[in-house]
């Protein structure tokens, strides 16, 4: 859909200090040298023990919401996404994030769309400012933690590898540095077998003796549909999506100047990603960031964004194409277009770091 009246008024993140490398993975044994090999990937972000999911989300949500001049009772939506588990079940995640942030008004509810929970809470973040005209703010907050024993952040997975962190976006109808041109999403629900293989629903069920395995899920799921269909569905809904978005917006994916990736490895990102849109490198991409960082989840898009707004490069005129892939399977792609260079950088002071814990019990915790 075309947008002209929603902006980008702020970005954030909380991104951990602490760092695996890849190479270290390997030398312990975490991490095959041939998949190392294949992601190229060199870092990933690790949440300190006193870290939780909702909290991380709630403290780049607090960012953005700084970054953005707008007070926390000003948001009339607060959409959360998450990927994996929050952490205790049953209780509403939303809620802690939404008292939290300090935006007890707004309309606030989880959003899972897979790895596209993001742009996807986005895109309906955007419909709701949409329909309501006395609406003005938006915030997307997203976060995920994929340490043991449920999950095996190195090995869960071919082609990629999963770090830990949150990320936010908040959105105005009254301005902002950059202009939302257009976002669509498309969907086929005949790949969700890929990251369900033959279990069952029911209990959570996974410990350290049964972590979740992804990649045992995808083969059972190719026993069921044949490579090669899974790979052209695959590249038929990513363009569909991004042909769309660009033709919306009246931009060139070829002539974008900023393309905001999934955080997957270099190999399977070229596979599922730049091939099926024509790009042959990592030019003008947030490679290098993710490459540092892993996969977020449901937050790539909106850390990189952040990335992006916080580095100082963004100039008015400039394009920014966000793609987003999510298990489901889903694809969504938003153009951006750059009014002014973001007044803010990586450690700016402000009221709400983002690069300290803060205990859980003092009400402000990642």
């Amino acid at each position: 859909m075309r947008w002209n009246d929603i902006h980008v008024a702020g970005t954030g993140a909380w991104l951990p200090d602490d760092h695996v490398t890849a190479e270290q993975a390997v030398a312990d044994g975490d991490y095959s040298a041939d998949e190392a090999g294949r992601s190229e990937q060199l870092t990933l972000t690790v949440a300190p023990p006193e870290a939780s999911t909702p909290g991380m989300a709630a403290a780049a949500a607090r960012q953005a919401l700084w970054r953005a001049g707008a007070d926390p009772g000003q948001v009339d939506v607060l959409l959360y996404s998450v990927l994996k588990h929050n952490g205790i079940n049953v209780a509403n995640p939303t809620s802690y994030v939404q008292r939290e942030v300090g935006s007890a008004a707004a309309f606030a509810a989880e959003v899972r769309a897979g790895s596209n929970g993001g742009l996807a809470a986005l895109e309906l973040a955007c419909d709701r400012l949409s329909a309501r005209p006395e609406a003005n703010l938006a915030v997307v907050a997203c976060a995920d933690i994929w340490g043991p024993p449920h999950f095996d952040r190195w090995r869960a997975d071919s082609g990629l590898v999963f770090g830990d962190g949150g990320s936010a976006v908040a959105v105005s109808t009254r301005g902002g540095f950059a202009r939302l041109r257009s976002l669509v999403t498309t969907q086929d629900p005949e790949l969700e077998g890929l990251h369900r293989g033959h279990d069952s629903f029911g209990d959570f069920r996974n410990d350290a003796d049964h972590p979740i395995d992804l990649y045992r899920r995808a083969q059972e799921f190719l026993t069921r549909m044949p490579k090669e269909e899974l790979w052209k569905r695959g590249s038929a809904g990513l363009h569909a999506a991004v042909s769309q978005a660009t033709q919306e917006a009246g931009v060139d994916l070829a002539s974008a100047d900023h393309i905001v990736l999934p955080h997957f490895g270099s190999h399977l990102l070229q596979r599922q990603v730049l091939r099926p849109l024509g790009l042959t490198g990592f030019t003008r991409t947030t490679w290098e960031f993710a490459r540092r960082v892993g996969h977020l989840g449901a937050g790539d898009q909106l850390a990189g964004l952040n990335h992006l707004a916080e580095s100082g490069s963004l100039r008015a005129g400039e394009h920014i194409v966000l793609v987003g892939v999510g298990g489901g399977f889903n694809w969504s792609c938003a153009v951006l277009e750059v009014g002014e260079t973001p007044g803010w950088t990586r450690r700016e002071n402000h009221p709400h770091p983002t690069t300290v814990p803060i205990a859980e019990e003092t009400g402000t915790c990642p």
